[in-house]
């Protein structure tokens, strides 16, 4: 419930599937208490049918923090898990229809470590532009407790009515924004404004394989003018 740190939140829709693990949450958490939080509107609910029936043009950003959509066997075949309705093509479009112009997706998307999890990156980021996105850019986060200690998120904008593309906040302006948070005593343990850019700065090998593009031969180019 970081999103709640931000005084310019004036409402959250949170939707989770199972009932059980919000009373884990507030039972366990330090951070249980969020949902007394009168901005929170907490409904269990299945996501893909909440998302397919929200108005359009109603959110300024959405967030899927959803579990694997797929597993692989003991003999390497792949088995689709129920969160695959949250990656399927329908559902992006859904997303896209419900937000606002210039509001933001972002959603889970594993490591890139592991050549399957490159491989689901790729095509999401490519059906996330395909289904009408400005963009779609992928960051990485450290977890410990995820397998090769590396986790993504994959951050969509769609495009507002005055330009194709979306207009990120420049760094001081992350920096005031994070300055009032601590101020308020809502400081974070691992965000910092320059992880607001610098999560998205990615090995060269995960670079070429998302985007498509090297970088090498514009360097080499630089060098030949240089």
């Amino acid at each position: 419930m970081k999103v709640l740190k931000h005084d310019s939140v004036v409402s959250v829709d949170h939707v989770d599937l199972d009932g059980e693990v919000i009373k884990t949450c507030r039972k366990h958490f330090p951070w249980g208490k969020a949902w007394q939080d009168p901005r929170v509107n907490l409904h269990i609910a299945d996501g893909a049918k909440f998302v397919a029936n929200a108005k359009d043009g109603y959110y300024d950003a959405i967030i899927q923090d959803s579990s694997d959509p797929y597993t692989w066997s003991d003999e390497g075949k792949k088995l689709e898990l129920p969160s695959n309705i949250l990656y399927s093509e329908q559902h992006f479009r859904h997303i896209l229809r419900i937000l606002r112009p210039g509001g933001v997706f972002n959603f889970q998307a594993e490591t890139f470590n592991i050549p399957s999890d490159l491989e689901g990156i790729s095509e999401w980021r490519s059906q996330a532009l395909d289904v009408g996105f400005s963009s779609a850019r992928y960051g990485s986060l450290m977890i410990s407790s995820y397998p090769t200690g590396q986790i993504g998120f994959l951050l969509c904008s769609k495009a507002d009515n005055k330009s194709s593309t979306d207009s990120a906040p420049t760094l001081k302006e992350v920096e005031e924004r994070f300055a009032q948070m601590v101020r308020r005593g809502d400081r974070t343990t691992y965000y910092q404004p320059k992880l607001q850019f610098s999560s998205f700065d990615l090995p060269l090998w995960v670079e070429e394989s998302i985007y498509g593009a090297s970088i090498v031969s514009s360097v080499s180019g630089l060098e030949q003018e240089l």
